[in-house]
């Protein structure tokens, strides 16, 4: 039976309790809601834990004495191997039913911007059902390489680049807490298991003997660092007007001297412009079906054209004039016959 350190013992019964008590809470919210309270299984979850360092000072009191006729370690590892995969094929199953990446329908109509980072992600994922049925496949195949001890560590390899891309995108796009914790319990798991191979990996991983002649590796290095610089020196950059690329909100608009305002979600009244990359500029009236997308230029003083191209490239250009002004943007010129004048508050 293996030896094991107090320390050894409380970190595999903290990650088996860690494991184990997010897994149940997962899915006990999920599918024990109809027998159990929801605060019961969050109980239960966290005496999960509990027990998990209760048992790291058992089994040590027992090893000192003499008396153990369990074998923790091996136990608990499958424990963990166990928890991990049934995890894991519920996340494949739950994404070939479509019980994952789930958007309500009426949030997909709104605009792209008010999606909160969560719904953003879930919406992106949700478009390609073959795309989302592949992680199931590889996240279950993962999990039965990791029931089996003889194909573990294949099994944490293919894993390993799911669960760092998850927790990161947990992370970056600010899903909920208890979400993120989840992703990073069953990467610990992960890492745990690819810990005592950690020496044969790298020395798989590492190739000692040069392919090349030494000599021949630094005329190879040149195109590595010449064509990224050469490149990086040709590169301009299509913010050519930082200081106004923004999103804008029309306010103060008059129409040939005459204020005009926004009485309902119905009036054609030009409400918002956005000044974008490669002198993009989109003029749009109250709604996304209702825009006009062209290119302008700034002149001297001011001065400002734009040449519409959608949706009709034989509209005539907008001429007139752009200033900053202390509040935001003021855009006065003709469009249609008619003068334009309004104030811009940019959006944040």
């Amino acid at each position: 039976m293996k030896q094991t350190s107090f320390s050894q013992k409380l970190t595999l019964c903290l990650i088996a309790g860690l494991v184990t008590g997010a897994t149940f809470r997962r899915l006990g919210s999920k599918y024990l809601i109809n027998y159990l309270p929801l605060d019961v299984v969050y109980i239960l979850a966290y005496i999960v834990l509990l027990l998990g360092i209760l048992l790291a000072f058992v089994w040590h009191h027992q090893d000192k004495a003499k008396r153990i006729n369990l074998d923790y370690y091996n136990g608990l590892r499958q424990l963990i191997a166990v928890v991990v995969a049934t995890d894991l094929i519920m996340f494949g199953i739950q994404k070939f039913l479509g019980l994952q990446m789930i958007v309500p329908l009426g949030l997909l109509d709104t605009p792209f911007s008010s999606f909160s980072g969560e719904n953003l992600v879930w919406a992106f994922f949700r478009y390609s059902y073959a795309f989302i049925s592949v992680i199931a496949l590889m996240q279950i195949i993962s999990a039965l390489l990791l029931f089996y001890p003889k194909t573990r560590l294949l099994g944490c390899m293919l894993a390993l680049p799911m669960f760092v891309f998850i927790l990161l995108i947990d992370f970056f796009y600010e899903m909920p807490m208890g979400v993120m914790l989840h992703g990073a319990i069953l990467l610990t798991a992960i890492f745990y298991f690819l810990l005592p191979h950690s020496k044969r990996l790298l020395f798989a991983l590492w190739v000692d003997k040069p392919l090349i002649k030494p000599s021949q590796f630094w005329l190879w290095t040149v195109p590595l660092i010449v064509v990224p610089i050469f490149c990086m020196f040709q590169l301009q950059h299509p913010d050519k007007h930082p200081g106004i690329t923004a999103k804008y909100a029309v306010s103060d608009l008059k129409i040939d001297k005459k204020q005009v305002t926004v009485k309902s979600s119905a009036d054609s009244v030009l409400t918002h412009i956005y000044f974008d990359l490669d002198d993009d500029v989109v003029f749009r009236w109250n709604d996304y079906r209702r825009q006009r997308i062209g290119r302008y230029k700034l002149g001297n003083e001011g001065k400002i054209s734009i040449v519409w191209r959608y949706p009709n490239s034989k509209s005539p250009a907008f001429v007139g004039k752009l200033e900053v002004v202390k509040e935001g943007l003021k855009l006065n010129g003709m469009m249609d016959g008619q003068y334009y004048d309004m104030l811009l508050i940019r959006s944040k």
